[in-house]
């Protein structure tokens, strides 16, 4: 009895029309196919069918978190993965005493400990950018780091300008500035200024992006702080009249300023809008009740929000039971680390593909021998 014929190929369209729909969320099932053919490694690797990947999925996912730690006493950046296994197999960098700073398009904002300057780098690609210190006296500042590219979708924008604003508030009390540094340019732009509190300072968090506007928080008053990129314009927004305690900038789904704040176990989030006389206001739009949503346990009692991923709709809370992530659209939450992790908090929002394939490679096979689990990465060994 002849043995039975092996089932026809799949044509090379069905077979991209299958790796289109693998979860972005999990980066590994895009590497591990990868290995299962030449044809796979090629349709996977192929910069067209990787623009059309992004296209199908819309919004990078968020592949994990970064914030400063130390080794052996000296500062270091770590990276928690929130996706089933790290996308980061190895180092980076070659020097420990940076500090995340800010993370957006794909680009993390990182400081020198000691010197003060700066290095806007790519964890995908390797690609990474020195930014020299501004020469300004600063009490307290804030960043954010962002694409410059007219019109793009920040979907696979590696290797693209980008720009670096830097707020501060200076020796002269009652003044908050900002500066702007362009890739494009290799300098500082010219300084802006607004009146202030005369104590108020920029907290460590980073800055939100909202059109083509960023905004930081004024610490004392809780106030706002905003920046337009279009206009070099700066000035200040008072917060919801009604807050009980700090608030945290997360802008809205349909584009609008907003922020979140949490009295007690609720978290309330508000939107700035104009009503039909031009006039912007504050409107409170959700109530979560967080006890509803995170494990059952009686050390539970308060919680503040401390970091937000833009594009992802995911707000980081801090509680007396550890840290989690809640998906604002689906009112999920999930725990991500214990308590003790260190400020401020920079989630990594990205599309991870088989552009590193060898480095994948390479971390699958020492995986699979050695039986790694890498649930927190120091990128500083």
């Amino acid at each position: 009895m002849a043995p039975p014929l092996p089932p026809p190929e799949l044509p090379d369209d069905a077979v991209a029309e299958i790796l289109l729909r693998l979860p972005p969320d999990e980066p590994r099932c895009l590497f591990r196919a990868s290995l299962v053919c030449k044809l796979w490694q090629r349709l996977l690797t192929d910069a067209a069918f990787l623009r059309r990947y992004r296209r199908f999925h819309r919004t990078p996912p968020l592949l994990g978190y970064f914030f400063t730690g130390e080794v052996r006493g000296e500062i270091a950046p770590f990276f928690i993965p929130t996706t089933p296994a790290s996308p980061f197999p190895k180092p980076m960098l070659d020097c420990r005493p940076w500090m995340p700073l800010d993370c957006r398009h794909g680009r993390v904002l990182l400081q020198k400990v000691q010197g003060g300057d700066f290095t806007v780098w790519d964890p995908i690609t390797g690609g990474r950018e020195e930014v020299p210190e501004p020469r300004t006296r600063s009490r307290s500042f804030s960043v954010a780091v962002l694409c410059a590219t007219a019109g793009c979708d920040h979907r696979g924008c590696h290797g693209d300008p980008f720009l670096f604003v830097w707020v501060w508030t200076g020796a002269v009390k009652g003044l908050a500035h900002a500066l702007v540094y362009s890739s494009q340019l290799g300098c500082w732009g010219m300084v802006v200024s607004v009146g202030v509190g005369a104590d108020d300072f920029l907290n460590a968090n980073r800055g939100a992006l909202v059109g083509d506007h960023i905004y930081f928080m004024l610490q004392m008053g809780a106030r706002i702080l905003k920046y337009d990129l279009v206009k070099h314009h700066l000035s200040v927004i008072d917060p919801p009249e009604s807050y009980e305690c700090g608030i945290f900038i997360v802008p809205t789904e349909d584009g609008f300023l907003g922020v979140a704040g949490i009295s007690g176990t609720t978290l309330h989030l508000w939107s700035r809008k104009a009503n039909s006389k031009g006039v912007e206001r504050w409107v409170q739009y959700r109530v979560i009740e967080l006890r509803t949503l995170l494990p059952a346990d009686d050390r539970f009692k308060t919680a503040i929000v401390v970091a937000f991923a833009e594009s992802v709709r995911v707000i980081f809370v801090c509680t007396e039971i550890g840290h989690f992530i809640i998906d604002l659209r689906s009112e999920q939450a999930r725990k991500v680390s214990k308590r003790g992790v260190q400020y401020p908090i920079i989630p990594f929002v990205s599309f991870y593909t088989p552009g590193s394939i060898r480095l994948w490679v390479l971390f699958l096979i020492l995986a699979r021998f050695s039986h790694i689990t890498p649930n927190h990465v120091n990128f500083f060994n």
